[in-house]
């Protein structure tokens, strides 16, 4: 099973989460919860997926992000 990782869209791709196993658009927040339960939250949008690396890269609002 292959698991996602999301990254900043930004100079350095940045990090955000990975081995995602759930993503959810929930206004302007990407909601992103891994298998284990691990969660976090971050104001943008989704800019690209790619299913063949397994790769989301998004595009970051705010300076926030959210654990949960």
């Amino acid at each position: 099973m292959c698991l996602a990782s999301a990254y900043f869209n930004n100079e350095n791709g940045q990090l955000i989460l990975k081995d995602i196993a759930h993503l959810k658009l929930n206004g302007d927040r990407v909601e992103m919860e891994t298998l284990f339960g691990e969660g976090t939250s971050v104001q943008g949008g989704i800019i690209e997926v790619d299913f063949f690396s397994s790769k989301i890269f998004l595009e970051q609002k705010q300076e926030t992000v959210i654990e949960g």
